[in-house]
């Protein structure tokens, strides 16, 4: 069964995603990335799927918060892997795991395999993957570390039959960078920010031809 994103992306882009799918979240510092991420975990928890949300940004108590704004059900399956190692977590005892740094990729896996486990041992089969961000990875990473950490995670998503999605700043990298790691997605959702003001969004990939820019305000 497909996983539907609701008015989170507004018509005429997807509004349903196959089992398995990778997307890559292409937007500007600023754009709502994770904003768009969340509110997609959010339409999902209140369907009853699960979410997980990685993130290299913000702490994992931030993060938290911001989604229960979104998908306040404590019902709700939430598990956040939070890899800048703050503070403040405590609260939050197994939800949020924490790696050393953005830089532990084999920690980042470790804990996203232990999740999957812990999902599956809750009777949750629907998960919705959050990843803020690639561009704070890069920072500590180089590409072909990254590529290859990737290619196991959305792999992982893929066999398990769950979505994915991962944020990326395309302003802050090399055009060989976003295009090597495009390869690994089977669609991007990009945001832009028109000198007029407002957000615009378009799809491309996911088996279709790119779909005309859209106001997401």
């Amino acid at each position: 069964m497909s996983y539907q994103l609701g008015d989170t992306v507004p018509a005429p882009l997807a509004d349903s995603v196959d089992p398995g799918t990778n997307i890559l979240v292409s937007g500007p510092a600023m754009s709502g990335k994770r904003a768009l991420m969340l509110e997609i975990l959010g339409h999902g928890a209140r369907q009853g799927d699960g979410s997980v949300v990685v993130t290299a940004n913000d702490g994992g108590a931030q993060i938290y918060r911001e989604y229960r704004e979104i998908a306040p059900a404590d019902e709700a399956y939430v598990r956040i892997i939070d890899s800048i190692g703050s503070t403040g977590n405590g609260d939050l005892e197994g939800i949020v795991e924490s790696v050393s740094s953005p830089g532990d990729l084999t920690g980042m896996g470790i804990e996203f395999s232990q999740i999957s486990k812990d999902a599956a041992g809750n009777g949750v089969d629907r998960i919705r993957v959050a990843f803020d961000s690639l561009s704070a990875l890069l920072m500590y990473v180089d590409l072909e570390r990254l590529f290859r950490f990737l290619h196991v995670f959305t792999r992982q998503i893929q066999s398990k039959d769950w979505i994915g999605m991962f944020a990326i700043d395309p302003d802050s990298h090399e055009s060989k960078v976003i295009n090597t790691l495009n390869q690994l997605f089977d669609g991007v959702f990009e945001i832009r920010v028109p000198d007029a003001g407002g957000r615009e969004i378009r799809a491309r990939g996911f088996g279709n031809p790119p779909t005309e820019w859209v106001p997401l305000d």
